[in-house]
């Protein structure tokens, strides 16, 4: 039988992730990976259809778990892995969680040798792992764990590594695992598998890359590339349902929304690991608003079935929704008001693109649109170098507040998504928090405030020089991790090129300076 698990690696050695912090306690992009194998599982299609995913929702979910960090949460991952006994384990890994995908697998192979096959992927294996162009060569960046294991700088723990698109190749391993022999050791087996039908394999559909490391060298595999029809994916809230809320839309509960336009955006911000350079081209444009209509229309059912009393919400995950588009706007606002969905949502936009499309953004808002993320770096994008989405270039913080004034007369709930240690200074940090707070006085927004500190991310090589390897914590140490635990995303240890660290002094200054927006009601 087919057992499967999926593990969110934790983002810190030890400490409970803050309450204010507004990173989700869903491990949403193991939802989006995993979902055509649930839906396998749902539909009893093959080995899938017998598995420990074959269940409710509810029951599919607790299969999967969100790590935050490894001393709280480790127990609750051993307790789920001497539950289910697996035999495939999928580890998801933002690249300040690899200290923790390699804690992850070393706790798996202590307790089930070589009868489970492990198997990393996410955000940080595509930007450590990746094709050339042509798709002709596969290139390693410093931090890519099949680097790391060859060098011997960790163990040989990942058995399989997966870069790309992994919905369906993560199905055919399932299917792999189940029909292997039983008379060698299960990894084993896999491999051999694997090399006998290789071919077979490259057809699966997706841009992905299947990597190893075997008798001292490193062996990749490049699909053929042949397209995902992402107007026939399921979407993830069908197959785990809904478990938690954004405090922004009050009593309901929030599922994730996907257009399924692609993992990146249509920027290319130097900082970001969302550019669009290393996350590649959006996708099937022309029927994203059709996609993420029927997500909307899930999330509302779902809820209704599994939660009847309850209202419905969603937010979309678009790094910009709809990538901004007003041919895409405008057909989602013309779904709504044919076949309204009595739901609240929320998405995020850019200042410039905010301010372009406020006629269509006032069109969705009594069709459910109600709260906007936007993200504020710098009171002066010149100041840190530029951002590829300031596309006006000229006073970006007028803008800004263009946009707060101009959606709080519309009755939009704002959002701000604020990131330092671009190499802003310290007095720059202290301004920009006095002018949100001159906002909320005189706007009443924004709402919610998001605070990251900037970490260099892989970036397939285009991060400046830096080469971090990315096997330490980012945090290591319990004054930093208390100072900044209100945090999304932050790290002391990787920062930006030629940016020094905040000292603790300067942290304890910001948290002092900004509760004054986070007490605003």
């Amino acid at each position: 039988m087919l057992k499967v698990i999926a593990v969110s690696a934790p983002e810190y050695p030890y400490g409970r992730l803050n309450s204010k912090s507004l990173t989700s306690r869903d491990p949403v992009s193991l939802y989006n990976a995993g979902r055509y194998a649930a839906f396998l599982a749902d539909s009893r299609i093959g080995c899938w259809g017998d598995s420990n995913w074959a269940a409710s929702r509810k029951n599919r979910k607790q299969n999967f778990l969100l790590m935050n960090s490894l001393a709280e949460d480790l127990s609750y991952y051993e307790e789920l892995l001497a539950r289910e006994g697996p035999n495939l384990l999928l580890i998801g890994a933002m690249t300040v969680c690899l200290p923790g995908a390699i804690e992850c697998a070393r706790v798996a192979r202590e307790m089930f040798g070589e009868e489970i096959l492990i198997v990393l992927g996410g955000r940080h294996v595509n930007e450590t792992m990746f094709l050339t162009k042509d798709r002709s060569e596969v290139k390693h960046h410093n931090g890519s764990p099949l680097l790391l294991m060859l060098k011997g700088k960790i163990g040989k723990l990942f058995d399989l590594v997966i870069a790309g698109e992994g919905e369906f190749i993560i199905a055919k391993l399932g299917e792999i695992v189940d029909r292997v022999s039983s008379k060698q050791p299960l990894t084993e087996s896999v491999f051999r598998n694997i090399n006998e039908d290789e071919s077979e394999l490259r057809r699966v559909p997706g841009m992905w890359t299947l990597g190893s490391v075997k008798s001292g060298k490193i062996k990749t595999i490049i699909s053929d590339g042949i397209p995902i029809d992402k107007d026939k994916l399921p979407s993830p809230v069908s197959m785990f349902g809904v478990s938690s809320g954004f405090a922004v839309f009050e009593n309901a509960l929030t599922g994730h929304a996907f257009s399924d336009i692609g993992p990146g955006c249509i920027y290319d911000c130097g900082f970001c690991s969302e550019r669009n350079s290393v996350c590649g081209p959006l996708q099937q444009l022309e029927t994203s608003s059709n996609r993420l209509y029927r997500q909307l229309a899930d999330i509302k059912r779902v809820i209704a079935e599994d939660a009847p009393g309850f209202k419905a919400s969603a937010f979309v995950e678009d790094s910009i929704m709809l990538a901004g588009l007003t041919s895409q706007l405008s057909k989602l606002a013309e779904m709504l008001r044919s076949h309204p969905l009595d739901l609240k949502f929320g998405g995020q936009l850019t200042v410039d693109l905010a301010i372009k499309q406020k006629k269509l953004l006032e069109e969705l808002r009594p069709l459910g649109l109600e709260y906007l993320f936007i993200g504020l770096e710098t009171l002066d994008p010149r100041a840190v170098g530029g951002m590829n989405k300031d596309v006006n270039k000229r006073n970006w913080i007028k803008r800004a507040q263009t946009v707060i004034e101009e959606m709080a007369k519309l009755d939009f709930s704002i959002g701000l998504s604020v990131l330092f240690g671009l190499g802003e200074n310290q007095k720059h940090r202290l301004s920009l928090i006095r002018q949100i707070s001159r906002w909320q006085e005189v706007f009443g927004n924004p709402k919610v405030v998001s605070f990251n500190w900037a970490v260099q991310h892989p970036l397939q090589g285009n991060d400046n020089g830096c080469g971090y390897d990315y096997i330490g914590w980012g945090i290591n140490s319990s004054e930093y991790l208390e100072a900044l635990k209100d945090y999304g995303e932050a790290s002391i240890i990787y920062s930006l090129a030629n940016i020094k660290a905040p000292a603790l002094s300067e942290l304890a200054e910001i948290n002092v300076a900004k509760k004054t927006i986070e007490a605003r009601p």
